[in-house]
């Protein structure tokens, strides 16, 4: 009996409860040679064999999880039948737990379906819109540059600088829809101060950080920026600095964040840590000034997401 219950067990495991149960009752007619069995969850018949009706039955704590038929069986076979009660009590408990799991996750699979639905509907609501923003800006800028090779006649210097000006901002508000609405802008990271936070946090290094009232938003690819981050926090740490205090203000003249880090001990910027900071500041577009050994100052500029994408890129510094 140990080994046919150990059977049972192993087919529970590895096929599922349901599977056990099936497998236990078989057993139970095997040994009792009863017509039919049946286990209860309650009053509630969750798995059964045999001919005949499953009625559950009460005892001194409740309704019996295991029920036998006919009722002779069950009394010449007292023992055993408590034995296959108590796995079948832990079978009945485990389908349970299966059952609420597979409801769950019959929940969250739909949920992910709608969210799915939802998603494509602002998908397809973004790209109308960018249209929509483009079309009448691609018009204006075509007439614009025809009045300024002189198409329309010529143009006086004062007419000449208006339509130039004119020129610059419908660029801008292009670059502004590419940004807002392009397929890249659900990947820009809106606010990095929480992995500012979640970078610098360092049993090693004791980190001050004064940030800004304001969502510190750069203009860049998720996976890039969030990469800098940690590579500036690396970088500071493998230099052997006990404390930095960082501090991050906006230059509004330059829309950019300026990003000034002031550490105690250590040496200068690591060969390695440099090279891929600065990799990663030339892909941001930003500038770069590493400490040479001796020195304290990390400080970096990277551009904001208000930043017209129009500017030139410029060089990163260092001094080793």
């Amino acid at each position: 009996m140990e080994a046919a219950l150990a059977a049972v067990a192993e087919r529970a495991l590895r096929c599922g409860a349901r599977s056990g149960m099936d497998a236990l009752l078989q057993q139970t007619l095997n040994w009792t040679g009863a017509s039919g069995a049946a286990l209860f969850d309650g009053r509630t018949c969750v798995a059964r064999v045999g001919t005949g009706v499953a009625r559950p039955t009460s005892g001194a704590r409740g309704p019996r999880v295991l029920e036998v038929w006919p009722d002779r069986v069950g009394q010449a076979h007292g023992a055993v039948l408590a034995r296959l009660a108590t796995l079948g009590g832990v079978l009945v408990s485990a389908h349970a737990r299966e059952v609420a799991a597979a409801a769950r996750q019959a929940r969250l699979l739909e949920r992910l379906r709608k969210q799915e639905r939802e998603l494509a509907g602002w998908e397809r609501r973004r790209s109308r819109a960018a249209h929509d923003l483009r079309t009448p800006l691609m018009v204006i800028k075509g007439y614009l540059d025809m009045m300024v090779k002189g198409t329309a006649g010529p143009l006086n210097a004062t007419v000449h600088r208006y339509l130039e000006r004119m020129v610059r901002v419908a660029q801008d508000q292009r670059a502004l829809i590419d940004r807002r609405l392009g397929r890249q802008s659900l990947a820009c990271v809106e606010d990095i101060r929480p992995l500012l936070h979640e970078a610098f946090r360092s049993p090693r290094l004791a980190a001050t950080l004064a940030l800004p009232d304001r969502p510190l938003s750069i203009r860049g690819r998720t996976q890039e920026v969030e990469t800098w981050v940690r590579e500036l926090a690396r970088g500071i740490a493998a230099s052997g600095a006990t404390q930095v205090s960082l501090r991050v203000d906006a230059e509004e003249a330059t829309a950019r964040w300026r990003f000034h880090a002031r550490t105690t001990g250590g040496h200068g910027a690591a060969g390695a840590s440099a090279s891929r900071l600065r990799a990663l500041t030339r892909r941001l577009q930003g500038e770069l000034l590493l400490p040479s050994v001796g020195e304290q100052v990390w400080l970096a500029r990277l551009p904001s997401d208000e930043a017209s994408r129009e500017e030139p890129v410029t060089r990163d510094s260092g001094r080793q």
